[in-house]
């Protein structure tokens, strides 16, 4: 056969090593537009779970709304409601809606950072403490506590900047302790509406890619998989700004592809024409 039928050959072959290359090209992160869950507006880092649609953020920022409360959907016990947010100061105000919010009587021993372990989130040193001691088994109340209204021997304290219990030697051993982070007693001495009004998070910021990507007309995303920072500019994917030589499109990829199988068929063909001109030589 000749050259030209070879090639004639080799274009569904082409065909199908392009199409199964498809799939390696990583897709764009989807693209998130700001919304409203209640009275919070969910802009980046944080993003809105959509049924049907890919992940757009972080899966750690990533959040559902329960009627008109959104919370964490990947924290360990689900219940840490987003409030408010501070993105210039990376934190937000979140709500632990295990905590008895109601009445304010432990029901268990409880641990708010035990939920936050494998997340990139840390309790603000700007925080309080609140002291609560239950299960008592002496009915004195100790020293800088107050009783609760609760009908167990439970007892309360604000203390100091969050993580300066450890520095305390008068805590009674007799009692289980439970530490909630608050932001202070805006009743009074009222416990209650401290643990209501919630406590202060605050998240790490790895680099200023998002204030790079935003500053040149950019938009600041994820990969479809959760993870990987990209910054979207009109329709293309760049790693860090708008504007640079780097893309991540996957046109230009599509491209690039093309070209390589287009050189593999190339080299096919010119080594099937020297083994034609061959043939023919030996045959003279």
């Amino acid at each position: 056969p000749s050259p030209i039928h070879d090639m004639i050959m080799m274009i569904p072959l082409l065909w199908l090593l392009f199409a199964s290359v498809l799939p390696l090209v990583p897709p764009a992160g989807a693209a998130c537009s700001p919304k409203r869950c209640g009275d919070l507006n969910i802009t980046y880092p944080f993003w809105l779970e959509d049924a049907g649609r890919p992940p757009c953020g972080s899966p750690s920022f990533q959040l559902n709304c329960n009627g008109s409360q959104a919370l964490l959907s990947r924290s360990s016990f689900g219940a840490y409601q987003v409030v408010q947010v501070f993105p210039e100061n990376s934190s937000f105000i979140a709500v632990d809606k295990n905590l008895p919010l109601d009445d304010g009587c432990p029901k268990f021993w409880f641990n708010i950072s035990l939920g936050l372990g494998m997340s990139p989130f840390i309790i603000s040193k700007k925080n309080r403490e609140l002291l609560v001691l239950d299960n008592c088994s002496k009915q004195v109340t100790p020293l800088g506590f107050n009783r609760t209204r609760c009908t167990s021997e439970s007892f309360y304290r604000l203390g100091e900047e969050y993580g300066s219990h450890r520095e305390l030697a008068e805590l009674p051993p007799a009692c289980r302790l439970s530490i909630v982070p608050v932001l202070g007693f805006p009743d009074g001495d009222n416990y209650v509406p401290s643990m209501r009004q919630g406590f202060l998070l605050e998240w790490a910021v790895p680099s200023d890619n998002c204030a790079k990507c935003e500053a040149s007309g950019g938009l600041c995303r994820y990969a479809n998989d959760g993870t990987g920072f990209s910054c979207h500019c009109s329709g293309d994917v760049y790693p860090d700004k708008c504007g640079e030589s780097r893309k991540l499109t996957s046109s230009a990829l599509h491209v690039y592809i093309f070209k390589y199988l287009f050189t593999i068929l190339h080299a096919v063909l010119l080594c099937s024409s020297k083994k034609q001109d061959q043939k023919i030589n030996s045959a003279h």
